[in-house]
């Protein structure tokens, strides 16, 4: 991006522009400049043409992040929040006050970037209602903030930045959609092998044992990959492992019955140490976690998942083996204090909707958006009789005065149909330009998000082509090796240069 602002410096302007940028970025480090009045003096008082300054500002206005991050926190969110209110005078170009943004958070620690996203949590609503391509922006600037987080460390910040991400943009979202059913294989549950001779667990029982140990962690292996199972050996390992766990649970249900605060109560990931495995079973959300996690698995082997391996279908002894095994789970976790009974009532709850949502996801997540209802007066429907019209008439009666003058605005039918008014074929660079927009190299769209991948756009615009742009036709046979998208995004380049040449517009 800033290579291609300096190409275009170099075409525009002399010598003196380069001063002036550089005079530009030192008063923009200083803190005389604070407002949107302060930029607008200084774009007044300078020479040079209102593109020159604009594309002066937008270089600056990047190049001064460097200075304005030694300040605080609340300098560097009014640094920002100066570059979008640029924007919004038109003094800067649209996708400038991202590119600040992301700057700004790529020279922060991640302490800082947690106060500075403030400013993101608070704008959320204004990001909600730009381009996709400024939206995009935030999203990778988003998912770059969590590749540096520490799971165990900044997960309250991870959280800050998921829920960001799920207000700007809506639940259809395709880069944020599990669509076939993918799991994480790199969630990987390590444990101890080998016994420690120097633990010893303390336990009235000897059915706590090394042996249980394993057997409890192995079974993290299937959560994270259920589509193993599939194999007999480790369907009747895990069948084993399955029962073994809710017969040792069943022992220790009326354990842990204190009352524990919510905060308490909450774990990302349980510790695997075999030195803990005897509290842990003595601790009741400990062992409903264990529980709810076998419920989870479940529903996913007997409910209707599209995209799951065919042979992972089970036979009825093993979906009989299923419904017995959710039946005493349940029956364990509603004799599990506190409050076993609600929970279980929750448990089910959940569940239930889980079904609704990969009915959902099957059907290929369509828009949840309901239509408009109809008015009460779409919904009455009364029926009304037309008289029988004279075809002679010049002046025809349809019974409704709307549908009378409609009928009767052209006496010639024929002639008002062929009217030039009624010609809704668009133009073609106006139907083209997002995708050129789009196509541009500094646009920061990924190429997932063309809208050349889009069957439907691409129907339309052969349409377009073939009533309006015969001779592009002859470049898609010249052509022939390459894919109808690949020869869409050539010809939608060349209509870009070729108007903007036919416009007196600089063309890369």
């Amino acid at each position: 991006w800033y290579q291609r602002r300096v190409r275009d410096l170099s075409k525009m302007a002399a010598a003196g522009f380069r001063a002036l940028c550089d005079e530009y970025v030192r008063k923009l480090g200083s803190p005389t400049i604070k407002t949107l009045a302060d930029v607008n003096s200084l774009m007044t008082g300078s020479k040079g043409t209102d593109q020159e300054k604009k594309t002066c500002l937008d270089v600056a206005l990047r190049k001064a992040v460097f200075k304005k991050v030694e300040g605080s926190d609340e300098e560097v969110k009014s640094y920002i929040d100066l570059s979008f209110q640029c924007t919004k005078s038109g003094c800067a170009s649209a996708t400038t006050p991202f590119f600040v943004l992301a700057d700004v958070f790529d020279c922060l620690t991640l302490e800082r970037c947690a106060n500075v996203f403030c400013y993101v949590e608070e704008k959320s609503g204004q990001f909600v209602k730009e381009p996709t391509g400024n939206r995009n922006m935030i999203l990778r600037l988003c998912n770059d903030l969590i590749r540096r987080c520490s799971k165990s460390i900044n997960n309250l910040f991870c959280g800050r930045i998921q829920i960001i991400l799920a207000k700007i943009f809506p639940i259809t979202e395709r880069s944020g959609l599990n669509l076939q059913s993918q799991f994480n294989l790199e969630n990987v549950t390590e444990y101890s092998s080998t016994h420690d001779e120097d633990v010893t667990m303390e336990t009235d029982t000897k059915e706590i044992s090394f042996m249980f140990y394993k057997t409890l962690w192995s079974m993290q292996d299937y959560f994270r990959n259920p589509n193993q199972i599939s194999n007999d050996a480790n369907w009747k390992k895990m069948e084993d492992t399955v029962n073994e766990i809710c017969r040792i649970f069943e022992n220790y249900k009326h354990e842990g019955s204190e009352q524990v605060s919510k905060d308490e109560a909450y774990f990302a990931k349980f510790l695997t140490s075999e030195r803990l495995l005897t509290l842990q079973i003595m601790d009741s959300n400990f062992r409903r976690h264990i529980l709810v996690q076998i419920l989870t698995l479940f529903h996913y082997l007997t409910g209707d998942v599209k995209f799951r391996p065919n042979k992972l279908i089970l036979s009825e002894p093993r979906k009989f083996w299923i419904r017995d095994t959710t039946n005493n789970i349940y029956s364990i976790l509603s004799e599990t204090p506190p409050e076993g009974p609600q929970f279980v009532n929750h448990i089910k709850s959940v569940l239930k909707y889980e079904e609704k949502w990969s009915k959902w996801k099957n059907e290929g997540c369509p828009s949840l958006s309901k239509p408009a209802e109809k008015t009460k007066q779409q919904q009455k429907g009364v029926r009304r009789t037309v008289r029988a019209m004279d075809l002679n008439s010049e002046k025809f009666d349809l019974g409704n005065p709307t549908l009378n003058e409609l009928w009767n605005i052209c006496p010639d039918n024929l002639a008002a149909c062929q009217d030039s008014n009624r010609n809704f074929t668009p133009d073609t660079y106006k139907f083209f330009e997002e995708c050129i927009e789009q196509l541009e190299p500094d646009s920061g769209v990924e190429k997932q998000y063309y809208l050349t991948n889009d069957t439907a756009f691409v129907w339309r615009s052969l349409r377009l082509l073939a009533q309006q742009s015969h001779p592009y036709f002859q470049h898609i046979q010249n052509t022939k090796n390459l894919t109808l998208t690949d020869n869409l995004q050539n010809i939608v380049t060349i209509i870009g240069k070729e108007y903007k040449k036919e416009n007196g517009m600089e063309c890369n």
